[in-house]
């Protein structure tokens, strides 16, 4: 009888579950679905970003080396994409867009709960291309509606590819927001929170996310032996804070545009206080902004005459969140676009002759880290020995600013930003 109930319960649960609808579940949500399974494209292939190089070769050799070509490989995504509580379908919609680099289709969510998706295998699934990351093809490959070919979007006419091309700037400028601009919470304690469209949309300007990100150049858009004409082109390097997915990478992040955000205005001793004056002038959003867990730390030592540093003071710029039982932002001091930061400190009655300043962005803590490689059994094989090795192998944060202050002179002296940047090199930790 036992066996009948036990059966008959079985039968009742499966027969009621309810298959629900992504859209349903999260309406309007541009990232709860990757972008359509791409065709080939006329011309090149597959829409992997190492066919379109066989003709756009400097800009593909820009996007290798970029943040975007590693989203997938990341080593602290891996970690945090690992945890059992992650609902890692829709992580992957931003880290691998396109649905030609999932294995799986996710067909609906079984009673409209996003931890349990309901999956068929995709034919179209590209192991190469999934490799990618935030591929080409993800903000300029689409599938025409009519014909069911695939077309690339562009931002400027005048040449002829051989695949088909539709002009629309303003869909390229607007793509970043679908992932860099959303607040959305899942649970009290999963909560996604990148506001940096709204930052940048609030200061009113006319700068769009590729002002600063994809810095222009004249070139021309494919390689010399297509004789094409000279252009203004956008480098694809996505230079962001300054901290690389690798240490090899150090190398590439001035030279493919990267500048702090934030900029030392003044720093000065007087009164017996010492002021340090910091401006946002070159991030038309927050300083810091995206990952809610990156900040500034800022450092400022006193060296006596005899190079010994006898005193040192910290403090941070960036949002402090408590993340459990309920994710909660409890304070943030971020610079908006324009505005300043003023650190004021009591002069230490000490013999200092030289005092030394320092701003950190920190994307990873070391107790964070700490913790990853504890709980890294859950990670896949692929990735696991690197997170293991994620003090040796993954940039935490980088050295921007530093600046040194001379008390009986009143001078200061900057380190140049390229020095910083061989230095970061060697940086291990936070």
């Amino acid at each position: 009888m036992f066996l009948f109930i036990g059966l008959g319960t079985s039968i009742y649960l499966y027969l009621n579950q309810r298959i629900v609808p992504i859209e349903q579940v999260f309406p309007g949500k541009i990232w709860a679905k990757p972008i359509e399974n791409l065709p080939n494209l006329k011309g090149v292939g597959a829409p992997t970003a190492k066919n379109c190089g066989g003709c756009h070769t400097e800009i593909y050799e820009e996007w290798k080396r970029s943040t975007h070509a590693n989203a997938l490989s990341d080593i602290q995504f891996q970690s945090e994409l690992a945890k059992p509580s992650s609902p890692k379908w829709i992580c992957l919609n931003c880290h691998i867009p396109v649905q030609n680099q999932r294995e799986t289709i996710i067909t609906g969510l079984q009673n409209g709960d996003y931890l349990s998706p309901v999956e068929i295998p995709n034919p179209n699934f590209n192991i190469e291309m999934q490799a990618e990351g935030v591929t080409c093809a993800t903000c300029h490959v689409r599938v025409d509606s009519n014909s069911k070919e695939s077309f690339v979007i562009g931002g400027t006419g005048g040449t002829t590819p051989p695949h088909p091309v539709k002009i629309d700037r303003k869909q390229l400028l607007n793509r970043c927001y679908d992932c860099h601009n959303e607040t959305y919470t899942l649970n009290e304690s999963l909560i996604c929170s990148f506001q940096t469209g709204t930052e940048l949309i609030a200061t009113k300007s006319n700068e769009s996310c590729s002002s600063c990100h994809q810095p222009e150049v004249r070139r021309s858009f494919v390689k010399p032996s297509l004789n094409k004409p000279i252009r203004t082109s956008h480098k694809h390097g996505f230079i962001g804070g300054g901290v690389p997915k690798t240490f090899d990478l150090y190398q590439d992040q001035i030279r493919l545009g990267y500048k702090p955000g934030i900029v030392l205005s003044d720093l000065k001793v007087e009164n017996n206080r010492i002021e340090v004056l910091l401006r946002n002038s070159n991030a038309s959003h927050h300083v810091t902004t995206g990952d809610p867990e990156r900040f500034y730390r800022l450092i400022l030592v006193g060296i006596d005459p005899l190079g010994k540093i006898i005193y040192k003071e910290e403090t941070t710029i960036g949002q402090e969140w408590v993340w459990s039982p309920a994710a909660k932002k409890v304070s943030d001091n971020r610079i908006p676009y324009g505005k300043s930061f003023v650190w004021k400190i009591e002069l230490p009655n000490l013999p200092i002759e030289t005092f030394q300043f320092q701003a950190v962005h920190v994307r990873l803590k070391n107790n964070t880290s700490d913790f990853m490689i504890q709980s890294s059994g859950y990670v896949p094989s692929k990735y696991k020995a690197n997170v293991d090795k994620i003090k040796d192998l993954y940039p935490h944060s980088s050295l921007v600013i530093e600046t040194k202050y001379q008390l009986k002179t009143k001078s200061r002296k900057d380190t140049p930003l390229e020095e910083l940047f061989k230095r970061n090199v060697n940086r291990k930790g936070e």
